[in-house]
């Protein structure tokens, strides 16, 4: 290794063709011979490097909000949320797990006192095509028990996508009926545009047996919901469909998709309108900037931190790798809320929290 010296004053840095390395070490400019890294392509080197790819293709299908969560979770580390999956993907691979848990998401609508329920209501026959009243909390539209009750067999809540079923569907036609029943190998799939992106016959559901009928098995309730790989799913872009195996045909069955921050509604379908069909939801009055603050349990370390907005919507993301969590949402003049070692399906579910006026 020959130590140089630049007469005009300059500093080199970095390789200079097949000629040479220019470096510096300890103050002192040197070139050095050039030589092809080594490669010895081990299948040890293999793996660790197609983990690598794997886990960067996984942060890519990430939401801001789990890329967020985990943001929080490498402060103090030296290094960003994405190093950090990336190490933890490694680990976890190496280790030999299968799969890696993404971020569990929600939102938390924020809002004054006990929600107000809506029992009936033709909202398809309002003006504007909406509910009379907003924010509706997330997955309380549904079709009235009694009445001309909407009839629909897929309910999209477009703001992370969770597709709910109201009733089992066991025709390839939906409530429509009039088609084959469904069979095995048949799907529930969906399209929709999401952010820009367009998709395309995404699988919600597989028929399942259901004591010898092959159902789409109802899905009545936000916790059960079937979500979207992508959201918010745009309001007049959604289409569900029935892939019928045996047919090799897809035949679109009746759906909704219901904006629950401004209770715009949608009959994706073109022939059924829905018209003087009733349906029953909840809303509240909001609450802006509500603080929640969430923390690793028994510690000071922030693991979330974030305000409602004008509709009182908080979006939230935390790892069921870290839980247990402490919680704590407070408010101006409004009591606040503890509570303490939750586990993340439970601090990142969707929720209507109504906070009191402090005594």
């Amino acid at each position: 290794m020959v130590k140089i010296r630049n007469i005009f004053g300059d500093e080199y840095s970095g390789q200079a063709g097949h000629a040479g390395v220019f470096a510096k070490w300890k103050g002192r400019q040197y070139r050095r011979k050039y030589v092809i890294p080594a490669n010895p392509r081990t299948t040890m080197q293999k793996v660790v490097r197609d983990h690598f790819s794997a886990a960067i293709v996984l942060w890519h299908t990430w939401s801001s909000l789990q890329k967020r969560a985990y943001s929080y979770l490498a402060t103090g580390l030296v290094m960003s949320g994405f190093n950090l999956e990336v190490r933890r993907y490694q680990l976890w691979k190496l280790v030999g797990k299968t799969s890696i848990q993404d971020p569990i998401q929600g939102i938390k609508q924020i809002g004054d006192g006990d929600q107000t329920p809506v029992p009936t209501e033709a909202s398809f026959d309002n003006v504007g095509v909406k509910t009379s009243f907003c924010p509706v909390i997330i997955g309380s539209f549904m079709p009235t028990e009694e009445g001309t009750p909407l009839v629909v067999d897929v309910i999209i809540n477009s703001e992370m996508g969770d597709c709910i079923i109201p009733e089992d569907i066991v025709n390839v036609n939906g409530h429509a009926a009039g088609g084959d029943p469904i069979a095995t190998g048949d799907k529930l799939v969906i399209s929709y545009t999401a952010a820009g992106r367009t998709v395309t016959h995404e699988e919600l559901a597989v028929a399942e047996d259901v004591v010898g009928t092959f159902t789409i098995v109802a899905k009545t309730t936000i916790a059960d919901a079937i979500r979207t790989a992508y959201s918010p799913v745009d309001l007049k872009t959604a289409h569900v469909y029935i892939y019928d195996l045996s047919a090799l045909a897809y035949i679109e069955i009746d759906s909704v998709t219901i904006v629950n921050r401004t209770g715009e509604l949608n009959a994706n379908k073109a022939t059924a309108p829905h018209t003087a069909e009733t349906s029953t939801y909840d809303y509240y009055t909001a609450i802006k900037d509500a603080k929640l603050e969430v923390q690793k349990a028994d510690t000071s370390f922030i693991t979330w931190r974030d305000y409602s907005d004008e509709d009182g919507f908080l979006p939230i993301a935390q790892t069921v790798f870290d839980q247990d969590y402490d919680f704590h949402l407070s408010a101006a003049l409004k009591d606040s809320i503890i509570r303490a070692a939750l586990g993340a399906p439970d601090v990142a579910k969707h929720e209507y929290i109504g906070m009191e006026v402090a005594a």
